[in-house]
């Protein structure tokens, strides 16, 4: 693997280990099985397969991301309830 790519792989690697840590269902749950993710990848040595790894790897942080933002306004709503905006279309609907 060329040194450019080596550094993007360890550097989505560790991205992905950082938000493993506030996972669902847990960091002993997640670390394992991207470890596991990595592995099935290293004997890659052609550098289009290594991207299109690394396109992969950039699309499940970014459903990880998309998972967190959700968690976080579910929990906002459920302390703060609805925006104002929202009732009022409800009770026009009623």
């Amino acid at each position: 693997m060329t040194t450019p790519l080596q550094t993007q792989v360890k550097r989505i690697y560790k991205d992905l280990l950082y938000l493993g840590r506030d996972y669902p269902l847990g960091y002993q749950y997640f670390k394992p099985r991207l470890h596991k993710a990595f592995i099935s990848k290293a004997h890659l040595r052609d550098e289009d397969q290594i991207r299109d790894g690394l396109k992969q790897a950039e699309f499940v942080k970014k459903e990880i991301e998309a998972l967190y933002y959700v968690k976080k306004y579910r929990t906002m709503r459920e302390r703060y309830g609805a925006p104002p905006s929202a009732e009022v279309e409800a009770n026009a609907g009623s």
